[in-house]
């Protein structure tokens, strides 16, 4: 079995995959997570650990079978404090070569084309990555009232010269 490390954004040539099987480690610095959560939108990325077995079907097709656990914090969308997200999944992606695959016709979502021999394991990762996240992120899951996160804002403006005052 081939054990390989590689790091976030290297690009595996299919001729460097000696062995029938073996595992994909990504390895990732502070620099990459800080990156991760640029392009991602998070606060922070505490883990993110990705590891992918692979099976060569043939010369030019790869079975991928990725475990990923992350762990780290998104802005709330009300109040854009910090909320904690933890994610453990695995997916299988099939890498297959471009020609093998009518790509206007590709509806399998979890089928990837290979060009040139060569493939990006840590994009699919991150793509699939951000697809496991809530788009939606709320404290305590959406128990928020408005007048606790716009209170200040409230008081200030309730004593102002407003002309519908009177009404109250």
């Amino acid at each position: 079995m081939n054990k390989l490390q590689i790091s976030f954004g290297d690009i595996i040539r299919l001729d460097d995959l000696k062995k029938k099987s073996g595992i994909i480690s990504i390895i990732n610095k502070e620099s990459e997570r800080l990156s991760i959560c640029k392009r991602l939108d998070l606060i922070k990325l505490k883990v993110c650990s990705i590891n992918i077995e692979y099976k060569k079907l043939n010369s030019s097709d790869i079975l991928a079978n990725y475990k990923l656990d992350a762990e780290g914090e998104q802005k709330c969308v009300i109040s854009l404090k910090p909320v904690n997200f933890k994610i453990e999944e695995n997916f299988i992606i099939n890498f297959c070569d471009h020609h093998k695959i009518e790509l206007s016709t590709l509806e399998d979502e979890f089928i990837e084309p290979i060009y040139n021999g060569k493939i990006n394991f840590s994009e699919i990762a991150i793509q699939i990555f951000s697809s496991f996240l809530d788009p939606y992120p709320k404290i305590n899951n959406g128990n928020i009232t408005l007048e606790n996160v716009y209170k200040n804002k409230l008081s200030i403006n309730k004593n102002k010269n407003n002309p519908f005052e009177v009404l109250n």
